[in-house]
């Protein structure tokens, strides 16, 4: 990293130093003794010598970042290192260090005093736990110093800052994959998904094998290894191809972030948990090499035509970063009279507390599968689609089941303090979470 600048310098102002010149003035001009004369002139050039020192290691003292950002996951440990610089040749006396730890609540040695001689550098570490998700920043750095003598002290602030993005809590979820559709990435063990352009060896001929996976070339360099010139022909063998089976499917999480539609005594933990649960199955779908979607649900956000009110990145490769980032920046719902907020929206007028839009007519669908019926009629073929939140009535499973129209396979992972009910025959698959651990499921 650069080597920073300074935002912001506090010294003692020229009133200390004007006094004490002037008190010192008037002693060697007019004192009688040449003792007195000798020692204002002297007590003088230490005072215009200390402030020279300390104007001097203004300028020679210098502040490096190790990182410009720092990410890590919940609960993890994360180590800020910055190296404090002194570029000149005079030594930095009783320098204190310290840097700002932000909104985190818990540190660890954040400050450190220590004498740094002339060129020459210092590292400085600290840990800071990150107990919560967020995005923000580390720093400033500030270093306390001051002349020999201690007569004019400064502070000197950085301007330099870590950027600090902490993801949700790491989590296993053991969610088994479905079938599918032919030539992707994934591995597979069913022989039907075989890749006729990705070979992965050969083996000897069977009868029931197909013609045209006898590879013929082999076949005659292996008949004439095995036959060399002088000996008569043995029985021909013949060599057939394998191939990889490879699948590929597209996973989308559907994120529920409707405060509204959680259980009003465990909002807080639930709606931490269901985000805990989407990031553990974007990391499943990134360990596997899959394209790697989202859909944020936010009742009360910004609406676009597109969209309306969910956020969707789009299934690709390489967007794990981009979804962990948008985990990590939602709020967390602190009850109904919130501010406007990702995940922290007010309750509609005329709405009673506590009770989702759109269940208070007995028959209505939520907005959350609403909006899950309209993105999931835009998702390309195959997709895999995840709901994850909230328990739904049974109308909206009902509801939802028509999705498999359009060739998607769609799964439930919903939180619930009670044992799921059984639902209709041929539904798609529901999954209970766990409410805490590392294991989702």
């Amino acid at each position: 990293m650069r080597i920073t600048g300074w935002a912001r310098i506090q010294k003692t102002g020229p009133g200390r130093l004007f006094a004490l010149a002037g008190i010192c003035a008037v002693v060697y001009l007019f004192a009688p003794l040449y003792l007195l004369q000798f020692l204002a002139l002297f007590a003088l050039f230490v005072i215009l010598g200390a402030r020279l020192y300390s104007e001097y290691l203004i300028r020679r003292l210098r502040v490096i970042r190790r990182d410009r950002e720092i990410r890590c996951f919940r609960f993890e440990w994360a180590d800020v290192e910055l190296t404090v610089e002194n570029t000149g040749p005079l030594p930095a006396f009783m320098l204190a260090m310290g840097d700002w730890p932000g909104d985190l609540a818990v540190f660890k040695d954040h400050k450190r005093l220590a004498t740094l001689p002339g060129r020459s550098r210092l590292a400085f570490t600290w840990r800071a736990y990150c107990s919560e998700r967020c995005i923000g920043s580390l720093g400033p750095a500030q270093l306390r110093c001051s002349d020999p003598l201690g007569i004019f002290p400064f502070a000197a602030t950085a301007e330099e800052r870590t950027r600090l993005v902490v993801y949700p809590a790491p989590g296993m979820a053991g969610v088994p994959n479905p079938g599918g559709i032919p030539l992707g990435k994934l591995s597979s063990r069913n022989p039907l998904y075989e890749d006729l352009t990705r070979r992965r060896s050969l083996r000897e001929y069977r009868p029931g094998d197909e013609p045209r996976r006898i590879n013929w070339k082999a076949s005659i360099r292996n008949q004439a290894d095995q036959n060399p010139p002088g000996q008569a022909p043995g029985t021909p063998s013949l060599l057939v191809n394998e191939y990889e089976a490879a699948i590929s499917y597209p996973l989308v999480v559907f994120l529920n972030l409707d405060p509204y539609e959680y259980t009003l005594s465990k909002r807080e933990l639930w709606f931490e948990r269901a985000i805990e649960a989407a990031a553990a199955l974007c990391l499943m779908a990134s360990r596997d090499r899959q394209d790697l979607g989202i859909i944020l649900y936010t009742p009360w956000g910004t609406e676009t035509p597109e969209t309306g009110p969910a956020t969707l990145i789009k299934p690709s490769p390489f967007t794990l970063l981009p979804i962990l980032e948008r985990l990590a920046a939602i709020k967390r719902p602190r009850g109904p009279e919130n501010q406007t907020e990702q995940g922290n929206a007010p309750q509609p007028a005329g709405q009673p507390p506590g009770q989702p839009p759109g269940d208070q007519n007995g028959g209505t669908l939520r907005g959350s599968t609403r909006s899950l019926l309209d993105q999931g009629k835009r998702l390309p073929y195959g997709t895999r689609l995840v709901y994850t939140g909230p328990e739904l009535p049974e109308e909206d499973y009902i509801a939802l089941n028509t999705l498999r129209a359009y060739r998607l396979s769609l799964e439930y992972l919903v939180l619930d303090e009670r044992r799921l009910s059984p639902l209709a025959p041929g539904s798609a698959p529901r999954y209970q979470m766990r409410e805490g651990g590392y294991d989702i499921l």
